[in-house]
C-alpha cells in the first residue's frame, strides 16, 4: 500500500479523526514488514508544510523523522523520469492540476500499489476511471 502525505501525518500522530484506528494498526503492521511505502515528493510536501508553519502540522525536523520512519521500514519510492513523464500524462487525462498528487498518483501506478488517500479530486479520479486502487480509511 502507498499513503498519500495527510494519511502519513494522520499515521505519525496517530490520529483516528480522518482514517480508522484499524487502518492505523494496518499502517504498522504493513510498515514493520516492508509493505507501506510513500513518494518522495511526500517527504517534499511535509517539509515546505513545516517551512510554511502551518498551524495544523506539528512535527519534529522532517529530515530526522523521514530517516526515523525508513528505519521503521517504511519504503521511501524515488521520482524517476518515467513516473515525472507519468504524472503530466495523468494530468492530461483528466486528473486534478495538482503537480504533486499528479506525482503521488503515479508513483502508486507505477508500482501498482493501492493508495490511502483522503483527496476527494484523487478518489473521484480513481472512481470515474478505475485505473488506481483506493484504500478505504474508515
Amino acid at each position: 500500500m502507498m499513503l498519500d502525505t495527510n494519511v502519513l501525518l494522520w499515521h505519525i500522530l496517530d490520529d483516528t479523526r480522518k482514517v480508522s484506528s484499524a487502518l492505523l494498526e494496518m499502517i504498522d503492521a504493513g510498515v514493520a514488514n516492508g509493505d507501506v511505502a510513500v513518494s518522495a515528493i511526500t517527504f517534499w510536501e511535509m517539509r515546505h508544510a513545516r517551512r510554511k508553519n502551518h498551524p495544523a502540522i506539528v512535527l519534529p525536523p522532517i529530515a530526522g523523522l523521514r530517516q526515523d520512519l525508513l528505519r521503521s521500514g517504511l519504503r521511501e519510492i524515488p521520482m524517476s523520469g518515467d513516473i515525472l513523464i507519468d504524472s503530466i500524462e495523468l494530468a492530461d487525462s483528466g486528473f486534478h492540476s495538482d503537480p504533486m498528487d499528479q506525482m503521488i498518483a503515479a508513483t502508486a501506478l507505477s508500482q501498482s500499489l493501492p493508495l490511502a488517500t483522503a483527496d476527494r479530486r484523487i478518489q473521484a479520479w480513481a472512481n470515474q476511471t478505475g485505473r488506481l486502487e483506493l484504500v478505504p480509511l474508515q
